[in-house]
């Protein structure tokens, strides 16, 4: 009784665990296709994440855990709500386990580079500086170079905004060698180009004019027809500066006016008008300055009212920080509600599943003795079977004996009747059956000219008398008397196999099989005429 238990209890975890291991697997490649929603830019909402969380959080594993609290935490920022999804990313940090080897330092990456960009929105830059490092760090650790040098590469943007601009120079000239080092030619043009304004500020004409040329040519930004991408216009006016700086005012003045005719934002209006400003303040044309000083700051209004906008959302989004703390408070409370409730309801199942699993375990041991009968009564059945056809071929000799062997051999078929049923219920399971066993395959080898031996014939006959019961009665009907050979070649046929085959297979020759197949016809199957086909399409039809 003590081994049961021990039992029971055993197969209860076993069957616990298997559960548990298809859930996951099953809330596992739920969130992967959210995470595949992420990544391509496809919508989904806080409530499509929530239960992900709240599964991975009870049985995840930590890299698991991270990307459902950073996917929680996309869904919130899509929604307007960069606080709460502040408090999942770094939820997401906490259950990151950077101790272990199978660590998702790129999921980490990630992380940090999405709170380092809700700071940069809130023009926190010390902040988003003390964040983009640790993304760049972690997207080395990932082996995620591309990744690491784009955050590396932002770090020049934080200090712009900083107003460093020495370090913002630094940078871009390290990661732009970079890039080049690693096969990214482009990505390196491009980022020389975000300092190109820099230089003509610092007097770096030489420079700047040959990361223009690079910017132009390298950065797969520009089309045959030298016109940026839309949404990039500002850089007409950086080139305009590039000219005005080196007294080319005409080239200046047409990439200012470039600017004011392609960039239709408040941005491209205010720069290419300021631009033009600057020109005319050099050419000294007073009107001109004006007029232009004037469109400049008309602008620059625009720009104001569009930040002050923009400045009040994330002010409401911190209001709704504090609503979003006391639905917080009141799902933790209802956590705790339903995983008490949870308990209860594993206890429960943990009785129902004990009692089941000694159920099963009965009608198991049943099963596996009633299957070990069975094969023992098959093996008799068919050692008693060979013995009949073999005596068959002195059937004047050894009369007494055949007659019973026969009565066994009825009285074994008879035993093996339900076991049978139970086992094939159609056609199709017979056919299965046959084609799955090890012997069948073994023939499908054996069949280009190999003999069979005298236990795979045994195998063979055995396999028949499992799946062929109407087969094989009718040709070990005392009525017949059939002989081993003539059994062995009916039997090959209704396997598949054809005359060139089974002659190899048993060593007689073709004329021996197609001898064979007349006298079976003839005696068993009453037809005075017909060859090797017509046996064949009787022998399948038999099951």
């Amino acid at each position: 009784m003590k081994q049961l238990v021990v039992y029971v209890f055993g197969l209860l975890l076993v069957l616990m665990g298997c559960t548990t291991a298809d859930d996951r697997a099953r809330m596992r490649v739920g969130l992967d296709s959210i995470n595949v929603r992420n990544r391509t830019d496809q919508p989904f909402t806080i409530q499509d994440v929530e239960p992900y969380v709240q599964f991975f959080d009870n049985h995840g594993t930590p890299n698991d855990r991270l990307l459902a609290h950073y996917l929680l935490g996309r869904a919130y920022y899509e929604h307007g709500e960069a606080p709460m999804a502040l408090e999942c990313y770094h939820d997401a940090i906490d259950c990151a386990d950077t101790t272990a080897k199978d660590c998702d330092y790129a999921q980490l990456s990630r992380v940090y580079g999405q709170m380092a960009k809700i700071f940069c929105d809130q023009g926190l830059f010390r902040q988003q500086l003390y964040l983009t490092k640790f993304a760049s760090d972690y997207a080395w650790k990932a082996h995620d170079t591309l990744s690491a040098l784009l955050n590396y590469e932002q770090l020049s943007v934080v200090y712009r905004n900083l107003h460093v601009a020495d370090s913002a120079i630094i940078i871009v000239k390290d990661v732009a060698k970079m890039y080049h080092q690693y096969g990214y030619p482009s990505d390196a043009a491009i980022a020389l180009g975000s300092i190109i304004h820099l230089l003509i500020k610092t007097g770096d004409y030489i420079n700047a004019k040959r990361y223009i040329v690079q910017y132009e040519t390298e950065s797969g930004l520009f089309n045959k027809k030298g016109d940026i991408l839309k949404g990039r216009e500002y850089y007409y006016k950086v080139k305009g500066l590039y000219f005005l700086f080196n007294n080319k005012l005409d080239s200046a003045e047409y990439y200012f006016r470039k600017e004011l005719r392609d960039g239709k934002d408040f941005n491209n209006q205010n720069a290419g008008a300021k631009g033009l400003a600057e020109l005319y303040q050099k050419l000294h044309c007073p009107d001109s300055v004006a007029k232009y000083s004037q469109y400049a700051y008309a602008m620059s209004d625009s720009i104001y009212a569009q930040k002050k906008t923009q400045t009040i959302e994330r002010m409401q989004a911190m209001y709704d920080y504090t609503r979003h703390q006391k639905i917080a408070i009141q799902e933790k409370e209802n956590a705790a509600n339903e995983k008490a409730k949870r308990q209860f309801s594993i206890g429960m199942l943990l009785l129902v599943v004990a009692v089941a699993s000694y159920i099963i375990y009965k009608m198991y041991a049943e099963k596996k003795r009633k299957q070990a009968q069975y094969i023992r009564n098959l093996e008799e059945l068919e050692q008693t079977q060979t013995e009949v056809l073999q005596l068959r071929a002195h059937a004047e000799e050894y009369e007494e004996l055949i007659a019973k062997k026969e009565e066994l051999l009825e009285e074994q078929n008879a035993k093996l009747q339900e076991q049978r049923k139970e086992s094939l219920q159609d056609h199709a399971a017979s056919d299965k059956h046959i084609k799955a066993s090890d012997i069948y395959q073994i023939l499908q080898k054996k069949q280009f000219g190999q003999k069979l031996t005298v236990q795979e014939l045994r195998d063979c006959r055995k396999l028949v008398l499992e799946a062929l019961p109407e087969f094989n009665n009718l040709l070990l009907s005392k009525q017949y008397k059939i002989s081993v050979r003539d059994f062995d070649v009916c039997m090959l046929f209704r396997l598949g196999f054809r005359s060139k085959e089974i002659s190899n297979m048993l060593d007689i020759t073709q004329g021996r099989v197609s001898q064979i197949c007349s006298k079976l016809l003839r005696d068993v199957f009453k037809k005075d005429y017909g060859g090797m086909s017509e046996l064949i399409e009787i022998l399948h039809d038999l099951y």
